[in-house]
């Protein structure tokens, strides 16, 4: 089995925030937490312990290369203008506008400008925007990052664009939810992971290092039910190349993702240079519920420029316990957990989201 360094565990997503009825505060989040050293590993499997199955997964190629066309569009911000409020963002919405850097046939861009030391962007952000229910979702954007960007110079965060479901209300803390996922990239690779700590069974808990806790004494022969968590915590089932499951405060975080092969954002110009303008494309599908089962069918992928560089057919989201789960919910959100290393930003131009690929 394949291990990641430990540094690349600790809090790889953590970004918990209260309910409330106010704006996304980054200085209320909890920060990185140490999950104890442990080190993660490349594995896959059944729900009650099998971590040495089948990783699964068609990554990089073009099998569904085509599954996420023929969306609806949702909704659409083109930042061309900071009165969010009126396009239906809230949680405080706002952000710095720039004039100086845009894509064609357009006159402003939304500008995250991370000043040293501070955890998100200085002018704030648009904050959420709901919308219709849907077992699919597409996110598309431009994306350009400053010469100097370094993101955290860890290899956790910026985290950068999430969606939530309707199993939590519109104030959730996206690193506390029943599914959140995550689009971002971190130290230029693309990453896209998933995270649904609030499903765990607390009763039997596998860490990082295939350790547990409760389980009555044998992870491999405890039954888990459907009230579940499916990213790392209760077992490991489909498509899988990092985990994460680690203790904080009264419960466990639990999360998986997936990284491209490549970097895909780097310093040296040429077709992949962060300083340029780069078209991204994200893709989830929910799971199937059969017989009030959780089946490893859901997708995700990710398009660079049109290029698909992240691709997997065997996702479980969701089990039979919230067999009506369903996204509803989208979050602008960049955020480095420790502090910004550097004053750095980062410009984000005509952003859709859609039932899928447009």
């Amino acid at each position: 089995m394949l291990r990641f360094s430990s540094c690349l565990l600790l809090g790889v997503f953590l970004w918990i925030q209260p309910a409330c009825t106010g704006s996304i505060d980054t200085a209320d989040d909890a920060g990185v937490v140490d999950s104890g050293g442990e080190d993660g590993m490349d594995a896959g499997g059944d729900t009650g312990g099998d971590t040495g199955g089948d990783t699964g997964g068609d990554t990089g190629g073009d099998l569904g290369g085509d599954l996420a066309g023929s969306g609806s569009i949702l909704f659409v911000e083109p930042f061309e203008d900071s009165d969010f409020g009126s396009r239906g963002w809230y949680d405080a919405p706002s952000g710095d506008l720039s004039s100086a850097e845009h894509i064609p046939n357009s006159t402003y861009s939304f500008e995250c400008f991370f000043e040293q030391g501070q955890r998100g962007c200085r002018g704030g952000t648009p904050g959420r925007h709901e919308f219709e229910e849907t077992e699919t979702v597409y996110l598309s954007y431009w994306v350009k990052y400053s010469e100097n960007y370094v993101g955290s110079q860890r290899s956790y965060h910026p985290h950068e664009f999430h969606f939530i479901t309707n199993k939590d209300d519109r104030w959730v803390g996206p690193a506390h939810s029943h599914l959140t996922t995550y689009t971002e990239q971190v130290g230029g690779v693309v990453r896209i992971a998933l995270q649904d700590s609030r499903n765990n069974d607390p009763n039997c808990i596998l860490l990082n290092n295939d350790s547990f806790v409760g389980c009555n004494g044998d992870f491999d022969s405890y039954v888990f039910s459907e009230a579940r968590s499916v990213c790392s915590c209760n077992g490991l089932i489909g498509d899988l190349e990092g985990r994460d499951c680690f203790s904080f405060g009264d419960g466990y975080y639990s999360a998986r993702y997936w990284d491209s092969q490549d970097q895909m954002f780097r310093d040296e110009p040429g077709p992949y240079y962060k300083n340029d303008w780069h078209f991204i494309e994200s893709y989830f599908e929910m799971n199937s519920i059969e017989d009030g089962v959780g089946v490893p069918d859901g997708v995700i992928q990710y398009w660079y420029d049109g290029e698909l560089v992240l691709d997997h057919h065997h996702i479980l989201m969701r089990t039979g316990q919230h067999p009506d789960m369903r996204f509803n919910q989208f979050l602008v959100a960049p955020y480095i957990g420790d502090g910004s290393p550097v004053d750095q930003r980062m410009w984000v131009d005509d952003l859709t989201v859609a039932t899928g690929r447009l």
